[in-house]
């Protein structure tokens, strides 16, 4: 597979919005963390802007991203390092489109089906949506770490490893501004993250 589709598919299957899920959550008892969780959980409508870098044992590619989330529509533009046109991948949980310049349409309404063909390895697809904002996916197991202001430094889940390198205040809450994802052998890097919060209107204070 060229490194273009695979980093157009990975990111149309990555950014899948999973089920809220239930209230279970194995995790520390901390009840500063457990107000900070309720607040992350509360923000469904945001943007970010940044860097992605995807790295296996075979490929490595890296593009420019912005990522729009409202509920559980998105819509994530792509432009790239590398020589290609501009990407858009936008749907929900049940749907993905795909458009990328001089190619038709690429339409999945069994993405995890599709992703797991096309590249032949798992990807996270129903918690990223938590875990870029630096919470566990509820209703699962995790391991958390915290660092300063109960802020979670690293997570695993479902036996995905996440570090969350750097933080930034946006005012309602400090959300991750570089992640690193990782399981073997895939690596997935999160950098240069810029927060716009919809719902507030809170930008960084950077």
């Amino acid at each position: 597979m060229s490194g273009l589709r695979l980093l157009s598919t990975l990111l149309a299957l990555t950014l899948l919005v999973g089920c809220a899920g239930t209230d279970r959550m194995d995790a520390p008892v901390n009840a500063a963390w457990e107000q900070r969780q309720q607040v992350l959980n509360q923000l469904q409508e945001w943007s970010i802007q940044g860097s992605l870098h995807v790295r296996d044992n075979q490929d490595s590619q890296s593009a420019r991203i912005r990522w729009w989330q409202q509920q559980e529509e998105f819509q994530v533009n792509l432009w790239g390092t590398f020589n290609i046109g501009a990407t858009e991948i936008s749907g929900t949980a049940e749907r993905v489109t795909v458009i990328q310049a001089g190619e038709p349409p690429f339409i999945s309404e069994e993405p995890e089906m599709l992703f797991y063909d096309q590249l032949g390895f798992e990807l996270p697809i129903h918690y990223l949506h938590y875990w870029i904002k630096g919470a566990p996916f509820p209703g699962m197991a995790a391991e958390l770490t915290f660092g300063e202001l109960n802020q979670v430094s690293s997570l695993n889940q479902n036996g995905w490893q996440v570090q969350y390198l750097a933080y930034t205040n946006y005012g309602l809450a400090s959300l991750p501004t570089r992640i690193r994802l990782s399981k073997s052998p895939l690596r997935l890097d999160l950098v240069r993250l810029n927060w716009t919060l919809t719902e507030t209107g809170d930008d960084s204070d950077e």
